[in-house]
């Protein structure tokens, strides 16, 4: 198999690990939640888009930043593809396969309630994460619904080890370059969507070619490794604090969601500030300097984000359910759901995510018992 190209590690060691980028993955995690939580307090955001639904979307965009900069940052000068395509399954895919087969128990079980529920082919699309390459509202909520952002995940694994070298040979006025065509991509997807593909104005439609086709996510994953290289090249960059830089999401989401079509908002409003957020918490851990998202709390809980986003829905789909028909109000069953869903996702994480990527991410023994030692898997999710 044949091995990636080294990279240049630019002017001076750089830590093996940021784990202030793991803490980031977990308020990524919570941007997802609180959008979620919102919705089935009151499910009528979900027509009116405001500042509540694009909090979700903005941190999905983060997960995909993320995982860029975190896997061309982790990279290994050694590594082959097939390797790297391990690692990323057992990552993702026993999590994934677990709480796939927990949506089809629960639509067993739900009987008759369930006979608007997408069709098997549909569950099996959604199972392989292929789901999403299909226009059709049938195949893009089948199984768990929140595992959409997977197949673009896995989309961005298949073509990462491709995208590395090529970003590797990159001089630093090529970088800049790159990261410009980039953004600049991130923006003219939903413009192609607004003028060509969605002009009719369908909602699905955009949405669909906009959020959950994975080509159109794959400029933000490309953003995050343009990131990552042009901080390794040693390519002097302006300093920014992590609070303005996190100010400056927030506004952004605030401020554009008043007036931007809603085809805009789903990452092309957000990606530079975002961008510029992960490079400044970076920063935290590149130079040494102290960082609340470093400590051990919260980098337990960025590595559960990836169990709390698959998990969380369901989750609290089921206790609003079966609260409300008791009599509880939507926000105390939201309210009574997040504990839930946080111990669920710590099971998850400890008895299946954990174990597998013990398990799965080793290489096997090589002719005359030596193997490889693996380095433990860093990148975030959720993707992630």
């Amino acid at each position: 198999m044949r091995q990636l190209p080294r990279s240049s590690s630019g002017p001076g060691p750089r830590p093996a690990r940021l784990p202030s980028l793991t803490g980031l993955r977990f308020a990524a995690a919570g941007g997802v939640v609180f959008t979620h939580c919102a919705l089935l307090t009151d499910p009528r955001l979900a027509t009116r888009l405001g500042p509540q639904v694009w909090v979700g979307a903005s941190a999905v965009s983060l997960f995909f930043v993320l995982s860029g900069y975190v896997l061309m940052h982790s990279a290994r000068p050694d590594d082959t593809a097939r390797a790297f395509w391990r690692r990323r399954a057992a990552k993702i895919l026993p999590n994934h396969a677990l709480t796939w087969c927990v949506v089809m128990v629960a639509l067993a079980c739900a009987g008759t309630a369930a006979a608007h529920a997408p069709g098997v082919v549909d569950h099996l699309a959604a199972l392989l994460l292929v789901n999403t390459w299909v226009p059709d509202r049938g195949f893009v909520s089948a199984g768990n619904p929140v595992s959409w952002s997977l197949a673009a995940e896995m989309f961005f694994y298949l073509l990462f080890p491709v995208l590395r070298p090529w970003v590797a040979r990159l001089s630093r006025r090529g970088l800049l370059a790159g990261a410009a065509g980039a953004l600049a991509l991130v923006w003219a997807w939903p413009l192609l969507c607004q003028t060509v593909v969605a002009r009719d104005g369908s909602f699905f439609t955009g949405y669909w070619f906009v959020y959950l086709l994975p080509p159109a996510r794959l400029p933000e994953f490309v953003l995050g490794m343009m990131a990552a290289r042009i901080r390794a090249t040693g390519l002097r960059l302006p300093r920014l604090a992590v609070l303005p830089a996190a100010l400056g999401v927030i506004s952004t989401v605030l401020v554009n969601s008043a007036f931007l079509p809603y085809v805009y908002m789903y990452a092309a409003a957000t990606a530079l500030p975002l961008v510029l957020l992960v490079h400044a918490v970076a920063e935290l851990d590149l130079r040494g300097r102290p960082s609340l998202l470093r400590t051990p709390p919260l980098v337990l809980l960025g590595e559960l984000s990836y169990a709390l986003y698959l998990v969380h829905f369901l989750v609290l789909g089921v206790v609003c359910v079966c609260l409300t028909a008791l009599g509880w109000s939507r926000p105390a069953a939201v309210l009574v759901g997040l504990p839930c869903a946080l111990a669920a996702s710590w099971l998850l994480y400890t008895g299946v995510e954990r174990p597998c990527v013990r398990r799965f991410s080793a290489s096997r023994p090589a002719p005359g018992g030596r193997h490889r030692v693996p380095r433990r898997a860093t990148a975030g999710r959720s993707s992630s």
